[in-house]
């Protein structure tokens, strides 16, 4: 004997759109993620390579003047203005000089952790031609 279901279908529809909205603000939060930490190694490196062509005398960089170069960078370039910058710091061994960059993540959307940080880091190298 079969016998005819009456139901409704509403809470079934009702999942599938939870799990797609779901899935669609998992994304675009992954990758809002992604592109605010390629933005902040983007910074980093112009930075770093700001700081070190004005700061190399024969070949070998200038700490001080390397330090001073990248927070002169950090302040002055629109790229940088527009990010947090929690913290940067430059070390000088022989001929590369090296940037370690953290800045400040807001998610846009709130999802999960609304605040972290992105470190990245970068390196620039001199040469002479002979």
């Amino acid at each position: 004997m079969i016998r005819s279901d009456r139901g409704t279908i509403a809470p079934l529809i009702a999942i599938y759109l939870s799990i797609i909205l779901l899935v669609a603000f998992g994304s675009v939060s992954v990758i809002a993620a992604l592109v605010a930490s390629n933005r902040v190694q983007g910074v980093a490196d112009m930075a770093i390579l700001y700081a070190h062509d004005r700061s190399v005398t024969a070949g070998i960089p200038n700490q001080a003047k390397l330090s001073n170069e990248i927070v002169l960078f950090l302040q002055r370039a629109p790229s940088a203005q527009r990010l947090i910058i929690v913290s940067a710091a430059a070390q000088v061994n022989a001929d590369t000089s090296t940037l370690r960059m953290c800045a400040r993540y807001q998610n846009p959307l709130g999802i999960g952790v609304d605040s972290a940080i992105i470190c990245r880091e970068s390196k620039g190298k001199s040469f002479l031609l002979p």
